[in-house]
C-alpha cells in the first residue's frame, strides 16, 4: 500500500511537480516498514544493500548498461 501511495505522487507529473512534503511522509512510512521488517527477520540492511549493489554491478556493467534500458539478459 505504501509503495503504491509513493508511486501515486509521481503519476502524470514531472519531478518538479511533486509535493516534497508528501513525498517525505511516504518515504518515511516506507522506511519505517522496511526497518521493522529487517528487525523482525534479523536482516542487516547495510550488508543487504552492499550485497545487492554488487549483484547489480555484475548484472549491469557501466560500459554496457549506461544510457541503456535493456534488461541485463540482453546486454
Amino acid at each position: 500500500m505504501e509503495a503504491a501511495e509513493l508511486n501515486e505522487l509521481f503519476l502524470w507529473k514531472s519531478a518538479n511537480q511533486v509535493d516534497v512534503q508528501k513525498l517525505s511522509h511516504e518515504l518515511a512510512d516506507i522506511m519505517a516498514y522496511c526497518l521493522l521488517l529487517a528487525h523482525n527477520h534479523s536482516v542487516d540492511l547495510e550488508q543487504a544493500l552492499r550485497a545487492k549493489l554488487e549483484i547489480n554491478k555484475a548484472k549491469y556493467p557501466v560500459d554496457k548498461a549506461k544510457g541503456n534500458a535493456k534488461k541485463y539478459t540482453e546486454l
